[in-house]
């Protein structure tokens, strides 16, 4: 970010269009689009991508969809790190992993990563956990966003004391290449097996 030379050529613009929802959402036409670039023609750049998204918005200039996105996927690491925490103790204390889910869902703890891409296989129908953790979003990229994000709390002197935890969670991770190559969810499977 701050870099970032708008025009291109003879009188084009660049956008940076990050996108969230993962495959379903893209399966759907149900993605968010993070848009930064120039206003001038940001109805027309927004046009052609509402053909793929539920969600399309201006985040201001060239970089901050970037940084919108980093910003999620630095929050969803961390989330899922503390849904799988939570799902491995009360499934370890004797509680039904659907049931215990089921509350979570509803309660004060809810979240993407209980209520719509539960971590523990069985639990929802259709999301990587169920698929012994194929497809979704890897290990390695959230990996790769984490320290990105983590890049930009230090060019920003900002600390992210969640992320950075994050960060490290998953490198220890994906040292190992099978569970790297995996729906990033599969910090349940390995939190469950220590």
């Amino acid at each position: 970010k701050g870099g970032i030379n708008a025009e291109y050529g003879a009188g084009g613009l660049f956008y940076d269009a990050p996108v969230s929802g993962g495959v379903v959402a893209a399966e759907n036409a149900a993605l968010t689009f993070m848009v930064g670039g120039s206003e001038e023609k940001f109805t027309e750049v927004k046009s052609y991508l509402d053909l793929m998204g539920a969600n399309v918005i201006y985040c201001g200039d060239n970089g901050n969809g970037l940084v919108v996105k980093l910003c999620n996927n630095m929050m969803l690491g961390a989330s899922m790190v503390a849904a799988a925490e939570t799902l491995n103790l009360g499934i370890r204390m004797g509680m039904d992993s659907q049931l215990l889910s089921d509350i979570l869902s509803k309660s004060t703890a809810r979240c993407w990563s209980i209520d719509t891409y539960n971590p523990v296989p069985g639990v929802l129908p259709g999301v990587p956990s169920s698929r012994d953790y194929e497809g979704g979003f890897g290990a390695a990229l959230m990996l790769k966003d984490l320290g990105l994000a983590q890049g930009m709390a230090d060019a920003s002197n900002t600390t992210t004391l969640m992320g950075s935890l994050a960060k490290k969670i998953y490198e220890e991770l994906c040292e190992n290449n099978e569970l790297a190559g995996k729906d990033f969810g599969v910090i349940f499977k390995d939190l469950s097996s220590k």
